[in-house]
């Protein structure tokens, strides 16, 4: 596995960005029932991609311990590709007129790496399937990216 140091970086890059949304949560003068959708949409969407990068980064580590270097990222980008492809479309779907057209852009790209991740966990060989999982991971990691500076520049612009 090459990318294991790389795969910990992103990690620890999504628990700082949802370590600082939980600062920009405490430091809101409104409670969380008062905001209107598009920010709990934010906050929902940086908590869970969130989630979803440090359990996807430290996955393969986890897998390497028994099986090999073959099966590790083939097992991988499939269980990622399956969710990402799931968590997309129901996002997708479940968007209101009134969400900024920035969401559903980002539902849309996302669904389309995810159905990259399968193509290539299907057909690719391992450098392919590697490179698709952590390029997914940045990806979502770039989405959490997004959901936090919407998010800081939507409360800051209300007080």
């Amino acid at each position: 596995m090459q990318s294991t140091g790389l795969l910990f970086t992103i990690a620890q890059i999504a628990v700082g960005l949802a370590g600082f949304s939980a600062i920009i949560v405490t430091l809101n003068p409104r409670p969380i029932r008062e905001w209107d959708d598009t920010d709990r949409l934010n906050l929902r969407t940086l908590i869970q991609l969130s989630i979803y990068v440090i359990f996807f980064s430290l996955l393969p580590p986890l897998l390497s311990i028994s099986l090999d270097n073959h099966l590790v990222w083939l097992c991988a980008l499939w269980v990622y590709g399956l969710i990402h492809i799931a968590d997309a479309s129901f996002f997708l779907m479940n968007l209101t007129k009134d969400m900024p057209t920035l969401f559903r852009n980002s539902a849309s790209c996302g669904v389309v790496v995810a159905l990259a991740q399968l193509l290539i966990a299907w057909q690719g060989n391992d450098i392919a399937r590697e490179t698709m999982f952590v390029f997914a991971l940045i990806w979502h990691l770039g989405v959490v990216f997004m959901a936090f500076v919407l998010l800081l520049y939507k409360l800051r612009k209300n007080d």
